[in-house]
């Protein structure tokens, strides 16, 4: 008589680190940018940016800088998860400080109207988020371990009525590179453009434990005793990328902007590299511990274009600013490489593609801001950010929202610093195939922005 386990990724035909079509569609999904002043005023800032921060929103809006700037900025996000598995609800709260961004802008001297450059590091995307839950399940999740039983291999479930815990933590993020230039091409139009080196890693690690707790999996001949399960997953990605976006600004007057942005597809390499390992355990303490898998695996995704629209009106002390970006995601597309259709990895991306085909869509985000000027030291900023969720038939309640609010101080002539806090909140359903039934995740986060302008 032998003991031994196959893997639950066997038993069930699948492989959980594959490729799917949200993986392709999140890279870019809710990417928030960068930017204290700009996000206070819920990131409403096609139309209204004129400073460093035009590399990312607009930057056409680079042309308005009249001094040299130099900007930093750090943030701080915590991302509280209140997750719901069979009537039992766990709280999972994380903290994560990054350093946003760093960067200057340098107006050069012209005969008429003006150039400006712009270079920084700024941190786009974050991958952050934690997720805990446990339950009785009493849904098969399709675990069964072979025994070999004079000399027939038999199979053993172990796969429902037990309790079940996961935890799953990512950390990471996206950041640019970028080199932009802005150009007054007349008294009211303006035109710039931002070249992005994109770079961004992500770790990935989920831990799955299952447990007989009633002690349903016993047998008189102390072959099937078993008494619990545990799988680890750990994947390490790394992302990088070459963007371009182009922006406008048309002045109305002195009083208001329109301003637009086109931002072209962006084609990422992802290098995964990715282990698993798992154990059983049984009722008299003999444990069998496997690594499942281990290797990498490097595969591209090309995301669609968008397009940034605003308007911004600035009647002294108020500003006022509203903008929108319209983004099709079932654009987005797995690359396959040439002469890689014999490799069954390669071939099953182009039955992802047919997915985002069938169950993405196309959405438009909206942002709306103000800012109010009172006296010359201080402005007062509020917001509001609508993220659709990008899903064919997604309930309102998977849309992300965030109220945002803001501080701009003029400490003196040179420097001004900017305090912005964002609460955001959505609720989604996941399930994956260690934990049938699924989980409801009520996601409360909130962020911490500080900026610091020196202009010289």
């Amino acid at each position: 008589m032998w003991r031994g386990v196959v893997s639950l990724l066997l038993m069930l035909g699948v492989n959980l680190w594959g490729q799917s079509a949200f993986d392709a569609v999140r890279i870019v999904q809710d990417e928030m940018g960068f930017g204290a002043r700009a996000l206070s005023m819920g990131g409403a800032f096609t139309a209204t940016t004129d400073n460093y921060l035009s590399i990312y929103w607009n930057p056409a809006g680079l042309a308005s800088l009249r001094q040299s700037e130099f900007y930093g900025e750090l943030s701080h996000i915590n991302f509280n998860n209140s997750a719901t598995f069979y009537g039992v609800t766990t709280d999972q709260s994380q903290g994560f400080t990054q350093v946003r961004a760093i960067g200057f802008a340098l107006p050069l001297p012209t005969t008429r109207g003006s150039f400006v450059l712009g270079f920084g590091y700024n941190r786009v995307k974050d991958f952050d988020r934690s997720l805990l839950f446990e339950g009785f399940n009493t849904q098969s999740n399709g675990l069964e371990i072979p025994v070999i039983e004079d000399g027939q291999e038999v199979y053993y479930p172990f796969d429902k009525n037990v309790q079940q815990t996961e935890e799953v933590n990512n950390e990471g993020g996206l950041r640019n590179w970028s080199v932009a230039a802005a150009i007054a091409l007349s008294p009211n139009f303006d035109l710039g453009v931002s070249l992005d080196i994109w770079r961004g890693r992500e770790n990935y690690q989920l831990f799955f434990y299952q447990e007989d707790i009633y002690n349903e999996y016993s047998e008189p001949k102390m072959v099937a005793d078993f008494y619990s399960y545990k799988y680890e997953e750990s994947i390490q990605s790394q992302y990088s990328a070459i963007g371009m976006k182009i922006g406008g600004m048309f002045k109305l007057g002195g009083f208001a902007r329109l301003g637009a942005t086109i931002g072209l597809p962006v084609t990422f390499t992802v290098t995964e590299s990715y282990l698993a390992t798992d154990e059983l355990v049984y009722d008299d303490g003999f444990s069998d511990q496997q690594e499942l898998d281990r290797g990498e695996f490097q595969y591209k995704v090309q995301t669609p274009f968008y397009f940034d629209g605003g308007i911004s009106l600035r009647v002294k002390p108020f500003t006022l600013a509203a903008s929108f970006r319209y983004r099709d995601w079932s654009q987005t597309r797995f690359v396959i490489p040439e002469n890689s259709m014999d490799d069954p990895d390669y071939a099953a991306l182009l039955d992802e593609n047919r997915v985002i085909r069938r169950e993405y869509r196309e959405t438009i985000r909206y942002q709306i801001g103000g800012e109010w000027a009172l006296g010359e030291m201080l402005r007062v900023r509020g917001g509001y950010i609508y993220i659709p969720a990008p899903y064919q038939g997604a309930p309102k309640t998977m849309d992300r929202v965030y109220l945002t609010s803001g501080l701009g101080f003029k400490l003196d002539q040179y420097v001004s610093l900017n305090i912005t806090y964002l609460y955001g909140a959505w609720k989604q359903e996941s399930e994956d195939a260690l934990t049938p039934g699924g989980t409801l995740e009520d996601i409360r986060v909130t962020r911490v922005m500080i900026g610091l302008s020196y202009k010289f």
